[in-house]
């Protein structure tokens, strides 16, 4: 029977998974494409076997071990996570959070309501610009949905630029995790670490496939897989993460704080 995977169906998580569906492991994984959210909710479930979830549901979801060495992060900027307004507009009384989001939605709330001391509604939608500003002062958006935003637009925050300009620490925002009861194979976190080289060698390839389905300049996906995304689990990213989940439970955004646990 073949492991069964959870996959983000957005470009940044593509070279993660490229072996898993073009690769030398195709034939060894079942893959189900989803969003963020469903592949949380997946994993949670046990429909699928590992899941790559959004950094902040290892806290929610009991049991979780974590494949070590890999990661979708940002060291500084990342331009898919967005707070955006209309120009011109001050106040932010409410937010418009992406409904296929976990872990921006508690950043987010984590930068506006600790360190910029503001108290929005929050408010969960569909990630549709149009009719989030409709309804809301600002909006999160995240993934290839914030890459097809014009920055010249609007007035936008990335917000793990604004992460690491106070905290000086990369942000996490998803990592592969195993469900609890899952036989892990010996080899599994090898496997994982060669499909994560496998895709970063193909990123012009990857870019090049994304850019005919989200109607943008290879050029412009290309840098982004390159200079905003980065791939590895090391000491400071786990610093990182260990902080966002500190302050998260300052925020009773999650229910208790449980160490990270890495499939050995």
């Amino acid at each position: 029977m073949k492991i069964r995977i959870s996959l983000v169906h957005y470009l940044n998580s593509a070279p993660l998974g490229w072996a898993f569906i073009h690769g030398p492991f195709r034939e060894a994984f079942e893959v189900f494409p989803s969003s963020p959210a469903l592949c949380a909710d997946q994993l949670s479930k046990g429909e699928v076997d590992i899941g790559l979830i959004p950094s902040i549901e290892y806290q929610r979801i009991p049991g979780l071990r974590i494949i070590p060495n890999v990661s979708i992060s940002s060291l500084k900027e990342v331009r898919s996570i967005l707070l955006v307004k209309p120009k011109g507009k001050r106040e932010v009384n409410s937010v418009a959070l992406d409904s296929s989001s976990r872990t921006s939605v508690a950043l987010t709330k984590i930068l506006l309501n600790i360190k910029l001391n503001l108290q929005p509604e929050f408010v969960t939608h569909p990630p549709e610009l149009r009719s989030m500003l409709n309804r809301c002062d600002a909006a999160l958006l995240i993934g290839d949905a914030a890459l097809r935003i014009s920055l010249d637009d609007y007035e936008t925050m990335d917000l793990a630029e604004e992460w690491f300009q106070w905290q000086q620490k990369p942000f996490v925002c998803a990592f592969w995790a195993c469900r609890p009861g899952f036989s892990i194979p010996n080899d599994l976190n090898s496997v994982f670490l060669e499909a994560k080289n496998w895709g970063i060698e193909r990123r012009p390839e990857i870019a090049a496939v994304y850019a005919k389905l989200l109607s943008l300049p290879v050029a412009f996906l290309e840098k982004y897989l390159e200079k905003n995304i980065n791939f590895d689990m090391g000491p400071s990213h786990i610093q990182g993460v260990e902080t966002f989940y500190s302050l998260a439970k300052q925020l009773d955004l999650i229910p208790e704080l449980r160490p990270l646990e890495f499939v050995s």
